[in-house]
Parts: C-alpha cells; sequence; structure tokens
C-alpha cells in the first residue's frame, strides 16, 4: 500500500489538521487551492470576523453579504471597530447604516456575539434589530445607547427566549438607564458563567456622584443595588455560580463583602481585578476559609497602592492561601516593591504565565526590579513557565552587558519550556544624553534578540559556568523589549518592539537564525502562546532613540 497523502484521508481528519491553521492568509490560500479544501476551511476563515467600519471602504462589505458567498452562514462572531480617519465628520452615522446592513443582511440565528468597541453610544434602533434576528447569542453587553433601549426591548415578542444561551455578559454601565439594562440582562440569564462589569461614570458628565454610586458603610449603593436588585435582600440570596469575573473601576471598600454574597467565588476559575479602590478589603474576604476559590487557574490585578501598600500585603496573603494558579498578573503603582517571591514560587508547579510589574510611582516612573536570588527562585521553581514578562536590570546596548542583565539570563536556563519573554525594560545606549537614531537602535536589539532565539549552542550570551558544554535546546520563539502604549486600537505600539525566531541561508547555504520584527497583530498568528502580550499595563516605556533617523547626537 503506498503512502497515503493529505487529500487520501477521510474528511473529518482533514479538519482536524485543518484546524491548526491559524493564519487568515494561509486559511484564504487554503480555500482557493480546491473545491474541497474549499469547503472544509470556508467555516474556520469565517468563524470570527473583524471589521473596521466608518469609511468609504464599507461598500467592499456588500461582497461579503453576498448571499452567494458561502461562508457567510457560518459567521458567529462579530467585532467592530471605529476606522482611524482624518475626517470623523458623519462617520457615526456612516457606521451606524453599514451596521444596519451587516445585521439585515446576515442569515438569521447564527451569531454567539456581537461586540461594538468603540465607546462611543451605540444604535438603539441596530440593538432591536440585532435582538430580533439573532436569537442564540452566547455573549451580550449591556452598554450606552443613544436612548433608553429598555422599554423597546422588553417589547420584543418572546424576548426572554433571546437570552435562554446566554454564559458571557458585558455590562458597562455610565447612566441609570444601562444599569437597568444591566439588571434586565443579569436577571435574565441563567446560564451565565462569566461576568465582566466595568464601572463608566463620570461625576462631572452624570447626575450620579460617587457616594450614591458604591456601596457605603450603611448599605448597598445605585451600583449593587440596581444590576442586582432582584437578588435583594443579599443576606438571603442564592449567590450566582460563576467561573469568570472581571470588576474594573468599581469600588470595593465596603462592596467586598456584598460581591461575596451575590457571587459564589468558590466555583471561581478566573478573577480579574483592574483598577478597583478596596480591592484589598476584597482579598481579605477571599482569604477565609469559607469564601477562598478552590479552583482559581486566572489571577489578574491592576491598582494603584496606597502609601501603606494595603492591597500589595492582602495580594500577598491570599497568593500565599490558594493553590493551583497557572495565569498570575500583578501590574502594581505605588507600592515599594514587587510582590515576595514566596507567593509566587508557591504556584511554582502550575503557573504557565507570569506577569509581574510594579513601581514606586505611575506612568513613565522606573519599574522595581528583582535581585538576582529572588528572580533564580522564581525560574528555578516555575519551571512549567511558557510565557514571562518582567523588567530586567538596566545593561548597554553598545558595549558589554552589565552582569546583573547577565545573571538574569542565566537564571533563564531553568526554564526549558519557555516561548515567549516580555522584557519591558529597555536597554540603554552609553550614557543617558545618548541618542541614537531608531533604525540603528532596532538592529542593535535584533542583533541581542538573535542571541536568545538561537535554538541550540553554547548559552546565548556565554554566561554559562562552563562554557563548552552547550546549553539546553531553548524554545524561545518570542521576544519583545518595551511596553505597548496601545489599549483598544488595533494597531502596532512604538514603544513595544516584538522579535520572532526565523531562519536565513547564509552566502554558503547554510540555515542561520535570525531575530524577525513582527507586528503586534501577527504575533498571535505566528506563535498563538504569546497572548502575554495583550495585556495593557498600566505604565510606558520610550526607546531611548533619536527619532528623525539622523547621527549619533549628545545633548
Amino acid at each position: 500500500m503506498g503512502r497515503l497523502q493529505f487529500m487520501d484521508l477521510i474528511e473529518d481528519v482533514q479538519r482536524l489538521i485543518i484546524d491548526h491553521v491559524t493564519r487568515p492568509t494561509d486559511m484564504k490560500n487554503l480555500c482557493l487551492t480546491c473545491k474541497q479544501l474549499h469547503r472544509l476551511t470556508v467555516p474556520q476563515l469565517y468563524n470570527e470576523v473583524t471589521i473596521d467600519i466608518g469609511t468609504a471602504n464599507d461598500t467592499r462589505l456588500l461582497d461579503f453579504l453576498n448571499p452567494g458567498n458561502i461562508g457567510l452562514p457560518y459567521v458567529r462572531k462579530i467585532d467592530l471597530y471605529l476606522a482611524e480617519v482624518v475626517d470623523k465628520c458623519n462617520q457615526i452615522q456612516l457606521a451606524n447604516f453599514t451596521i444596519r446592513a451587516i445585521l439585515a443582511l446576515l442569515p438569521e440565528n447564527i451569531l454567539e456575539k456581537f461586540s461594538w468597541h468603540p465607546w462611543s453610544q451605540f444604535s438603539t434602533d441596530n440593538l432591536i434589530l440585532l435582538y430580533k434576528k439573532q436569537r442564540r447569542m452566547k455573549w451580550m453587553e449591556a452598554i450606552a445607547c443613544d436612548r433608553d433601549a429598555l422599554p423597546e426591548i422588553q417589547t420584543i415578542p418572546n424576548i426572554k427566549n433571546v437570552f435562554s444561551q446566554v454564559k458571557k455578559l458585558g455590562l458597562y454601565p455610565d447612566s441609570r438607564e444601562v444599569l437597568n439594562y444591566c439588571n434586565y440582562l443579569v436577571k435574565n440569564s441563567p446560564k451565565v458563567q462569566k461576568i465582566t462589569l466595568h464601572s463608566s461614570f463620570d461625576d462631572l458628565l452624570t447626575d450620579v456622584s460617587s457616594r450614591e454610586l458604591n456601596d457605603s458603610s450603611t448599605g448597598p449603593g445605585l451600583l449593587t443595588g440596581t444590576i442586582f436588585s432582584h437578588m435583594l435582600p443579599f443576606d438571603k440570596c442564592t449567590p450566582i455560580v460563576l467561573r469568570n469575573l472581571t470588576l474594573q473601576k468599581i469600588a470595593l471598600r465596603y462592596a467586598s463583602n456584598t460581591y461575596c454574597k451575590i457571587i459564589d467565588f468558590g466555583h471561581l476559575k478566573s478573577l480579574r481585578i483592574f483598577g478597583c479602590p478596596g480591592a484589598d478589603a476584597l482579598f481579605a474576604e477571599l482569604s477565609k476559609i469559607t469564601l477562598m476559590p478552590e479552583k482559581l487557574e486566572t489571577l489578574e490585578f491592576k491598582h494603584d497602592d496606597n502609601t501603606e501598600n494595603d492591597a500589595l500585603h492582602a495580594l500577598e496573603g491570599f497568593l500565599c492561601l490558594v493553590s493551583g494558579i497557572r495565569v498570575l498578573t500583578v501590574d502594581m503603582c505605588f507600592v515599594k516593591s514587587l510582590p515576595a517571591v514566596a507567593c509566587i514560587t508557591r504556584h511554582g508547579r502550575t503557573l504557565n504565565q507570569l506577569n509581574l510589574h510594579a513601581s514606586l510611582g505611575g506612568g513613565e516612573d522606573e519599574e522595581h526590579v528583582y535581585d538576582y536570588e529572588s528572580f533564580h527562585s522564581i525560574c528555578k521553581a516555575c519551571v512549567r513557565l511558557e510565557q514571562l514578562s518582567i523588567a530586567f536590570p538596566q545593561t548597554n546596548v553598545l558595549r558589554n552587558l552589565s552582569a546583573e542583565f547577565l545573571a538574569f539570563d542565566s537564571a533563564l536556563s531553568h526554564l526549558s519550556g519557555l516561548i515567549t519573554l516580555n522584557i519591558t525594560t529597555f536597554p540603554t545606549i552609553a550614557t543617558s544624553l545618548t541618542r541614537l537614531p531608531r533604525t540603528l537602535y532596532e538592529t542593535l536589539l535584533a542583533a541581542l534578540a538573535k542571541l536568545y532565539l538561537t535554538p541550540h549552542g553554547p548559552h546565548p550570551l556565554h554566561f554559562a559556568p562552563n562554557p563548552s558544554v552547550p546549553a539546553p535546546q531553548t524554545r524561545l520563539a518570542v521576544l519583545a523589549f518595551g511596553v505597548s502604549d496601545k489599549v483598544y486600537d488595533r494597531e502596532d505600539s512604538k514603544n513595544q518592539l516584538i522579535f520572532i525566531k526565523g531562519t536565513t541561508r547564509d552566502t554558503l547555504g547554510r540555515e542561520r537564525t535570525a531575530a524577525v520584527r513582527c507586528s503586534w497583530c501577527q504575533k498571535k498568528y505566528v506563535e498563538p502562546r504569546s497572548d502575554i502580550l495583550d495585556f495593557s499595563l498600566s505604565r510606558t516605556t520610550r526607546m531611548p532613540v533619536r527619532e528623525d533617523g539622523g547621527s549619533v547626537d549628545s545633548d
């Protein structure tokens, strides 16, 4: 029997192989290969659709929405962004018209998610049309609309059936009307497993003050009292069993006890707390044996601490009590130190992704850096790490690398499975006053990245105790310097450089490892296990370069 070819395999096996193709251009090429591969690849190619709208290019969507497009019935998720244009006059009106056309021409009951990403009001008419045509949604959002949408939503026939399959809720209240809308979604989504609650109230733009919005020592505030009003009184309610919870810009000083009554934290697998004053009170509550999460796998914490560093101490205590965390992200400002090493190494057997950052101030203030013994202990304990983002000691990219930087590099030898490394501190140049052209500085960083990405041979930076003994083969595929300054825009940051491992041939035809620049959008298709770079840190780091591309300058 001859050797089987790909086209000789049964369709189920072919489909399993095609599922591992992640790059859209590769899927497009597969679609153009033959009719059989076209039929098998189209469902994956059209599963998630991201569209920039609000420009003259919106007319091209007619081809996408053509009933003859065989991929249209396979669309499950749509993410819409407002395109960056110079003239924004009437852009919202054009975007609303485009959204109307998309919703009208899409087949009914195919969407699982429909997201409007800009922080601008959504058309109520389009929202009503969405609920009328798509009744199998699994992800829904409560966002600001151009008028109060709830009374009109409640008049839709059999509207409660629309929420019967919803498992994820995005709640973004910024007014009393949206608060009532949030309550309607929570109350009528019996299968919800994930809630994202992001408060967007502005005292200057709304008639709701902070004192009225947030819980006090005497009772619930408008936020919890409205969104979860159907569960009052909270002392006697049945908690919502969630697997994923995100709280952003929620005052937790007096609300932590309320949320512990509303939500069953014991079954929580993912907890994200971003910019929530009084978060230390929540960690203190969750440290109690009756409330402690038993299955927590992901913990992400972004916070501006107080002068006593209460949140840092509460976080350290919580980390020392829970176990089994696989993804840990800590991004803190106004703290005196990074989290204690002991609370990190406790999760060494399970940690797969580690993102640790802290600074004494905020913004562009210098990051805290672990000493060598602490960093070595983390690397030695967390041997299963695949993604790591951390600040490295200062070094000079023009001269010999500093001993501290080389010591950190030697500690990385314990992480044989490391795939993505993000060094958030940029190497400096000769002196603090020297500025190189950006292109030259990027070339120097590419040379440094090449040493890290070399798959085998002596230790990349020749800091092995015995240079004649080859270091273990590295799996490192993505190396990034700096911190992204893009939060919502789908474009590359000017203050982050991403290199991926590639190959090149020398004049004798021998293959050599090369560090290839990669855009932020492309890296997830080159190496999906690089999502640690998607997290938006609360600080920025600027490259020590000249943007004009001129000669070396000393001011």
